[in-house]
């Protein structure tokens, strides 16, 4: 399979032409330090995934969608459908599967949801990571991109840290992946950053998928039931 690199690069370009999304966003996964490092990537990154201020996400929710008309995004999940408050959603473009997920930084905590569906299950699990006494110059960066656009990523020393704290061998991360990440990185925040980040509090609950379209539709159902049974009294 060929990288998707152009494809991601094609997706971060279309976002930050909305300054409203790209102010509430900020970019993360193992594409990361090759933006940075301005360096195509011939790899292929099924990590890519997009923070969205929590306050923000149904604008930014609702601008894809926008987006969706014009673009080939498509929907795959909404975490609202499922009636268990929004831990994100997730869309496809050209192949490459991406999640927007919501995150606050509140004193120095940052919480990062997220979710995922167990299809055979039929069931949610949601997700919350709770990463306390990190600085936002810590974990969040602003950085030129295209010329004239900025754009925000997570810190490539928030990145190696997540890496790390999973799995040294993921499929998702590559020798020159760790080798940029290496390079870019300030060791004294990195060394802060993976404190905080082996001390993560994770928190997960696994929900039976819950429909609210579903939910409401059976509703309005007894409704109309109600109506016309007391229509038929009325009129006797």
């Amino acid at each position: 399979m060929k990288s998707n690199y152009n494809d991601i690069i094609d997706v971060i370009l279309t976002l930050t032409e909305d300054e409203s999304i790209s102010s509430n966003i900020a970019i993360c996964g193992s594409i990361v330090p090759y933006i940075v490092a301005k360096k195509e990537s011939n790899e292929i990154h099924m990590d890519f995934y997009i923070l969205v201020k929590q306050k923000k996400m149904n604008l930014v929710r609702n601008k894809i969608k926008k987006l969706s008309l014009e673009y080939d995004f498509d929907f795959v999940s909404d975490s609202k459908k499922y009636g268990n408050g929004d831990y994100g959603f997730k869309v496809k473009y050209e192949g490459t599967a991406i999640g927007f997920f919501p995150y606050s930084l509140v004193d120095n905590n940052l919480c990062i949801k997220t979710y995922a569906k167990m299809k055979d299950q039929g069931k949610v699990r949601l997700k919350k990571k709770v990463i306390s006494g990190v600085e936002k110059s810590d974990v969040i960066r602003a950085i030129p991109f295209n010329e004239d656009r900025t754009l925000r990523i997570m810190s490539p020393e928030f990145i190696l840290s997540e890496i790390e704290s999973r799995d040294k061998n993921s499929e998702y991360t590559t020798k020159e992946t760790f080798r940029l990440l290496d390079k870019m990185c300030d060791y004294k925040i990195l060394e802060k950053v993976r404190e905080k980040v082996d001390d993560t509090k994770i928190y997960i609950e696994t929900k039976s998928i819950v429909n609210s379209n579903l939910i409401l539709s059976i509703i309005l159902g007894v409704l109309l039931v109600i109506l016309i049974i007391v229509a038929i009294l009325c009129f006797k």
